[in-house]
């Protein structure tokens, strides 16, 4: 999913259409909160179910789509993986990755990621 996150990204960097432009790069489908967990639990093979909670008081919307018919129209947007699929390409990635992902994520409270390498060349 990230690939095409980041091909919606470079398109609205070279379409001239977009600059100044506001737009939603997404699967141009309602994918209910409950359907991704289902879909999560699926993939990474999670049989323990879901658990639901009360509403907060800022969850007002029950539904929400974010329309990608302005990214079509101003720089071809189109999501060309569907996001089940898009979803189990994430969780491989990130499966792949855990490791090193787990070593850049290893920093001391306090400290910002952005600088935590600076200290190591100062060193």
């Amino acid at each position: 999913m990230l690939w095409i996150l980041v091909q919606g990204l470079i398109k609205a960097g070279y379409y001239e259409s977009a600059i100044g432009e506001n737009f939603n790069l997404a699967a141009g489908r309602e994918i209910k909160i409950v359907e991704l967990a289902e879909m999560i639990n699926e993939l990474v093979g999670n049989d323990a179910g879901i658990v639901f909670k009360q509403r907060r008081k800022w969850d007002t919307k029950p539904r929400l789509l974010a329309s990608i018919e302005k990214a079509e129209k101003l720089i071809g947007y189109n999501p060309s993986v569907d996001f089940k699929e898009g979803l189990l390409i994430t969780i491989e990635w990130f499966k792949d990755n855990w490791e090193k992902i787990e070593k850049l994520a290893d920093f001391p409270p306090g400290m910002s990621s952005a600088v935590r390498y600076a200290k190591e060349v100062i060193k």
